[in-house]
């Protein structure tokens, strides 16, 4: 049992992001302890007296130097991120594993490069590694660049399909089998278009960007998928706005005559998704279809006039050796999408091995990640690629990181508005989530509103959730 007494302050949230990194383990809270399940046992005592932390350990790991088991403060920081700097520190030390983010277990690394003068800060008070830290404060620097073109009290509309035709062994998404309910999918394309024309009217605020995502969009038959686009651009307040992305995803559900709807409601941005060009590793996954696939819907789509295509890439895909995904991201440079995004795998790590063995299992998650990664970033560098939006997943393999990556000024606005944090947000369909940015003097304030996560249940409330996102956004 791995247990850390929080004395002088209640950082719990932050100490339990440090415990899971270490261990994917989610920790428990109990009387003013984090307490693991691990396979290996210590207590740590984490102490806040002012401005002043010392995290330190009390006993375990006896293998430890005496000046090895206690943190110092470094002063400028927040109480919270301190505890979480130390713990982090000192973990690696009691573990022997490093990992590549240091402290910094947020989803937005970008936003903490933002607030340093140059990349050797992050290093040097969040433990970040150099290559990283460089990789941070130049991708804040383009998605700053990216959002000087856009309006602060602009709204962002995100649409969303959550049927796939079938589910990949590694998703975590709120998206259904679109075989399983094919009879739901046209109430489903109702129901978001009346959503649309209830909801749309009511916003005074100006739209920038409309994202149509999944699930799988097109998993919609080619009827279907006509009378939904068709519906959607009927909308006054969507017809001027400056960016229009759809994800095609997986090439097994697109057809020229779903291409030539979107070409038609002058739709010239999409992204084909194959996550592997490697044949075996599709078919490991639950990917119904092949790289060939692929490659047709790709090159079907650039003869139909689409300027931006962006792939999608998981490097850490069960079974695939980083000779396998450096193949599938090289084949995928040649065709030359403007767009491409390299996702880190996210994977749960069990709970019952012993410390030796979680110590080697992360061992070797780093290695195979740190090869797929270091040839991504250097190839696509090469290529002409710049990374330009960043975000990170809790469990992520080897604490990882994914990164969108531009050829030219191609970027997503709506991608850099939403994941910083920096733009509000319209969602509609089921499982989406809108959410308000008020700035204000150098702060700002978020609030989020949630939709229903049931397809069926979003049917039957339209008329509901739709006053309710009124309310939201007056």
């Amino acid at each position: 049992m791995l247990t850390i007494r929080c004395i002088g302050h209640t950082c719990f949230y932050q100490i339990s992001d440090i415990v899971r990194l270490f261990t994917g383990i989610i920790p428990t809270e109990k009387d003013g302890c984090i307490l693991s399940d691990v396979p290996y046992s210590a207590t740590i005592e984490s102490i806040s007296e002012g401005p002043r932390v010392v995290t330190r350990l009390v006993e375990g790991f006896p293998e430890l130097s005496p000046e090895d088991r206690s943190i110092e403060t470094v002063p400028e920081l927040p109480v919270s991120r301190e505890v979480k700097r130390q713990l982090y520190i000192l973990l690696s030390k009691m573990l022997e594993v490093h990992y590549p983010w240091g402290s910094l277990t947020g989803i937005r690394p970008t936003q903490v490069a933002g607030e340093v003068e140059k990349a050797e800060d992050l290093s040097r008070i969040y433990n970040v590694r150099e290559d990283k830290a460089e990789l941070a404060f130049l991708t804040h620097q383009e998605e700053e660049r990216i959002l000087s073109d856009s309006k602060e009290e602009s709204l962002h509309i995100y649409i969303g399909i959550p049927f796939c035709p079938s589910r990949c062994a590694y998703c975590s998404f709120v998206a259904q089998e679109a075989p399983k309910k094919r009879d739901l999918l046209p109430s489903y394309v109702d129901a978001v278009l009346s959503e649309l024309d209830l909801v749309l009217p009511n916003i005074t605020h100006p739209i920038e960007t409309l994202y149509i995502g999944g699930g799988t969009p097109t998993v919609l038959d080619e009827a279907l998928f006509e009378r939904f686009i068709t519906g959607v651009f009927s909308h006054p307040e969507l017809k001027d706005v400056k960016e229009v992305t759809v994800e095609a995803g997986r090439p097994d559900t697109i057809t020229e005559a779903k291409l030539q709807t979107l070409r038609k409601a002058g739709i010239t941005r999409i992204c084909i998704n194959p996550q592997t060009l490697c044949d075996a590793t599709l078919l490991r996954v639950g990917r119904k279809h092949t790289a060939k696939d692929f490659e047709d819907a790709f090159q079907l789509a650039r003869k139909m006039g689409f300027a931006v295509i962006n792939t999608d890439l998981i490097a850490g895909l069960p079974k695939e050796t980083p000779e396998e995904f450096c193949d599938s991201l090289s084949r995928i440079i040649e065709l030359g999408p403007e767009n491409i995004t390299v996702h880190s795998l996210s994977k749960k790590r069990r709970s019952d091995l012993s410390r030796e063995e979680i110590v080697m299992l992360q061992k070797e998650d780093l290695s195979k990640m740190e090869k797929m990664l270091t040839f991504a970033s250097s190839v696509l560098s090469k290529a002409g690629y710049v990374p330009y939006y960043l975000y990170k997943q809790k469990d992520t393999l080897g604490g990882h990181e994914n990164v969108g990556y531009q050829k030219g000024n191609t970027g997503c606005l709506y991608n850099v508005a939403m994941m910083g944090d920096k733009r509000s947000v319209l969602s509609f369909g089921a499982g989406g989530m809108s959410k308000r940015i008020f700035p204000s003097d150098g702060q700002v304030r978020i609030e989020r509103c949630p939709c229903v996560k049931e397809p069926t249940q979003y049917i039957r409330s339209i008329e509901e959730i739709a006053q309710k996102k009124i309310r939201f956004f007056e």
